[in-house]
């Protein structure tokens, strides 16, 4: 009998029907030669130190280094403490009990790095010896896992994958747990959780609080005026900021004594808007936050629900382009979908010609391990409101990404009045091309431009003032974080990937460091109390390992070996542990 591992049960059971195993049993199926099972999620975790001899450590124990790593079954936090997980002890339960009895087994896990490592620390854990293949497929429809299924991989093909998630993992370990012991040793002011990752993103959310709560409110005046022609109202805006009511007044007054303006000049210039690439899982999440005021952690979990619905590929990709073969496979789910009966009315509207589809959104060079993410053309069905607003963003892009560019026109209009300089800025559609999908303005407008028709304008014309307005402004201060601006620093700054940010945030609220304040997410007194004791320090500095994802794309290249990048994590955390003491002498 052959095993196939998954990572999830509806993953499994999804498998299980294809391959014929159809008779469930407790934990796994079986049927056809196959035995189908599952984890729930990673079941396994690196020990703590404990584990390792280490117990009451003094100042000369930092740092703490394994010989030798250890697995040990997940825990959870309960009121006693930290305690095994009873259900992901009673699957490994199972997994020992009927894996000896398989040949040989198909590793199924999630087609990723973490996946990869969750199955190779499982067959290691359970002290498996029977030969491995490997199921890599982007989807999960019934064509791509019987297509998987014929041509499975070697597991020697991802050992440079492996290599790169067991060593970004045990460097978390190693800078994580040593700061953290470190910190409540030296400071003796209780456990307080820190890593590599997870204090440099929690700085940032504080420090953008700690900027709101200091900021100072200046005041300053706007003036804007009208003017009026061919039955057009065209509103200007004085270039100059005033600080000084009194003066904003007086040059108020000296426009509504003048009653014109004269335009001194109007320039035009079109800009083509290509149509913006595919959808990777950041993007998507940026959009959904936008857009529909969604959670990172949400659209996570809805993009895995919709890919196990077979709705969508594979979605935790940083990918936004796709090879030549998955481009081939895309005239036929395009039609189809144009032939949807939410898409007849206007399907010819939207510009779409599959017979001859743009290639833009193809190269081989920047797909990383999948593809951008995309629809199968299986007709949705039975979604909650959420998955229908997520799925809509997808099939959106989806259509947005071979349609022609936006056509836009932008104007600019000078004109003087009292002496003062005044200024419009407005823009036009001559080709909707790709904005048609959803006709959000802030696609396409150019920053300060907004959208609007101008009559005929010349340069020396004077033009009767129809409204003077003087406007009152304060100067607001940031707000906190959104989540989609919290992807776009973590983006800029080289915090996690597409695929361990949403299970970043969730972990600062689940060690209460953080919270959802309606759409933005603020410290709470734990995690500004966290920040102010490692303020400055490298630990909450996302510099400190900035170049650590290059370096591990380097190791699955096999350029870069596992001893040298654990050499510069020590090195790393012997530098934030010294700080750490240096810092906070340690109580005796």
């Amino acid at each position: 009998m052959i095993a196939i591992v998954t990572d999830k049960p509806a993953v499994g059971k999804e498998i299980a029907k294809v391959v014929g195993a159809t008779k469930c049993e407790n934990g796994y199926m079986t049927g056809n030669g196959y035995l189908v099972t599952w984890t729930f999620g990673n079941m396994l975790s690196l020990a703590m130190p404990g584990a390792y001899g280490f117990g009451r450590m003094e100042r000369e124990d930092f740092p703490v280094v394994p010989q030798e790593y250890r697995l040990i079954p997940k825990h959870v936090k309960s009121d006693g403490g930290w305690i095994p997980d009873a259900g992901a002890l009673k699957q490994l339960n199972v997994l020992k009990r009927i894996l000896p009895e398989c040949g040989a087994i198909i590793a199924a896990t999630d087609a990723s790095r973490e996946g990869e490592m969750l199955f190779r620390y499982l067959y290691r854990y359970l002290g498996c010896t029977q030969p491995v293949s490997r199921l890599w497929i982007s989807s999960l429809t019934d064509e791509a896992i019987r297509k998987g299924m014929a041509d499975l991989l070697p597991m020697r093909m991802f050992d440079g994958m492996f290599l790169a998630a067991d060593s970004r993992n045990k460097a978390d370990w190693l800078l994580g747990v040593n700061a953290s012991y470190a910190i409540c040793k030296a400071t003796g002011l209780g456990n307080h959780s820190l890593g590599r990752v997870q204090t440099p993103l929690l700085a940032a959310i504080c420090r953008r609080y700690r900027e709101r709560e200091n900021h100072i409110v200046t005041d300053s005046w706007k003036l804007h005026v009208s003017l009026h022609k061919e039955n057009h109202l065209l509103k200007l805006h004085c270039t100059e900021d005033f600080s000084d009511k009194g003066m904003a007044t007086e040059v108020y007054d000296d426009c509504k004594c003048i009653g014109n303006a004269r335009i001194t000049a109007v320039s035009k210039e079109k800009l083509e808007i290509p149509a913006p690439l595919l959808y990777n899982l950041s993007e998507l999440q940026k959009d959904a936050s936008r857009h529909w005021e969604l959670t990172i952690g949400e659209v996570q979990d809805i993009v895995q629900t919709l890919y196990e619905k077979k709705l969508i590929s594979y979605p935790r990709t940083s990918s936004r382009h796709i090879p030549q073969d998955v481009f081939d496979t895309l005239p036929a789910i395009l039609n189809g979908v144009l032939r949807w009966k939410e898409f007849r009315p206007y399907a010819e509207g939207l510009g779409i010609d599959t017979e001859n589809l743009p290639q833009r959104v193809v190269d081989e060079d920047r797909v990383t391990e999948h593809p951008a993410i995309l629809i199968t053309g299986l007709y949705p069905e039975g979604l909650t409101e959420k998955e229908q607003e997520v799925y809509g963003l997808i099939l959106g892009r989806m259509l947005e990404a071979f349609m022609p560019s936006c056509l836009i026109e932008c104007t600019t209009v000078d004109a003087i009045c009292a002496a003062r300089k005044f200024r419009s800025k407005t823009y036009r559609i001559i080709q909707r091309g790709w904005y048609h999908v959803f006709g959000r303005p802030d696609a396409i407008a150019p920053e300060g431009f907004r959208e609007e028709e101008l009559p005929d304008l010349s340069a020396g014309e004077t033009l009767p003032l129809s409204a003077v307005n003087l406007v009152h402004k304060k100067d607001l201060p940031v707000n906190p974080f959104t989540d989609a601006e919290l992807v776009d620093y973590m983006d800029d700054a080289g915090l996690g990937t597409a695929t361990t940010r949403a299970n970043l945030i969730r972990t600062l609220i689940g060690r209460k460091y953080i919270r959802y304040a309606g759409k933005h997410i603020i410290p709470t007194r734990k995690g500004l109390f966290v920040y102010e004791t490692v303020r400055g320090m490298k630990i909450a500095n996302p510099a400190l390992t900035f170049g650590w994802e290059a370096d591990l794309a380097r190791m699955e290249r096999g350029e870069l070996t596992q001893e040298e990048f654990m050499e510069q994590a020590l090195a790393l955390t012997e530098e934030i542990t010294e700080e750490i003491f240096r810092t906070y002498k340690p109580r005796e």
